[in-house]
């Protein structure tokens, strides 16, 4: 029935009235889940305010189009509901209280279109970082309640000690990383979330290999493992091309697999938009179990 009167919706509704829609929608649920599951520890925080169209180019736009109605306020704050909401539903999944999380960083936090949401949880400490000097700018100016930092283009992070994170979050970052540099960043991240944290992160799936790739590309991603786009390619995702990163990279999920395998222990692997990894820091004294039937694919 939600499936059908959201389709009636969309036909009916000018498309601004749409977006509120879902957002309210994804709003709603957001609260309602996160009140139950911190309840004693939640409290109820306004997201603030809508980052510049310059920013947010820069960070979450495949094209010009997306670009336009990634600006727009309501679908900025459903996005942000709507993926803050299935990280605590996979934490949930792996049956990780999140009233004992005290800490959470995320690498390439962008305008905190993520990170401002975890601070409905009382008392923790929220770390965002971005290589982008402009984003931890505008960050420190209108994001109150958490910690953010310059970080550069190679490891390590200044700011952090080891073994500083309870969950460390990196969503459309390792889809950026120039591949040279994938494992050094994998082991800092390691470094700094502690023995038996999580760590959840994205990767270019096949949604994004079909979108920007054409068949020889392809061929040559299955036979190498990873192929990578620059900004001087004409079907590299806008952001990339305007200067939010200088590569898309993508890898088959054997590689992704023999990689961030080869430092973590993989919990899961959920195809979606993008593939999203969760990771756990190995840790003799700390057994997570993983669940026999896996977290729900992104339907795309």
């Amino acid at each position: 029935m939600l499936k059908i009167a959201r389709k009636t919706a969309k036909a009916i509704l000018p498309e601004s009235s749409v977006y509120r829609l879902k957002r309210q929608i994804e709003q709603s649920r957001f609260e309602q889940y996160t009140r139950t599951q911190l309840d004693g520890v939640f409290r109820a925080i306004a997201p603030g305010v809508v980052p510049p169209k310059a920013l947010i180019a820069k960070t979450a736009a495949l094209n010009e189009r997306e670009l336009e109605k990634q600006s727009n306020a309501d679908v900025y704050w459903q996005t942000g509901y709507y993926e803050v909401l299935r990280v605590f539903k996979i934490l949930d999944h792996l049956g990780i209280n999140p009233r004992t999380i005290g800490s959470i960083y995320e690498l390439g936090c962008g305008t905190a279109r993520l990170l401002r949401h975890f601070r409905c949880i009382e008392g923790v400490r929220l770390v965002g970082s971005d290589v982008n000097p402009e984003m931890i700018q505008w960050c420190l100016k209108n994001i109150p309640d958490a910690e953010f930092y310059d970080n550069e283009l190679t490891p390590p992070l200044s700011f952090a000690n080891d073994n500083d994170f309870d969950v460390i979050l990196a969503s459309s970052v390792f889809t950026h990383i120039p591949l040279d540099l994938q494992e050094s960043w994998l082991h800092e991240m390691k470094r700094v979330l502690r023995p038996g944290g999580i760590f959840i992160c994205s990767v270019l799936g096949k949604n994004h290999i079909s979108l920007l790739l054409d068949e020889s590309e392809i061929n040559q991603l299955e036979k190498t493992g990873n192929f990578t786009l620059t900004s001087e390619d004409s079907q590299a995702t806008y952001s990339t091309r305007v200067g939010g990163s200088g590569w898309d990279v993508f890898q088959t999920r054997a590689e992704v697999i023999r990689v961030f395998g080869s430092i973590f222990q993989i919990v899961d692997y959920i195809p979606g938009g993008q593939d999203f990894l969760v990771l756990q820091k190995p840790d003799p004294s700390i057994f997570i179990s993983v669940p026999s039937v896996p977290f729900p694919a992104e339907r795309v």
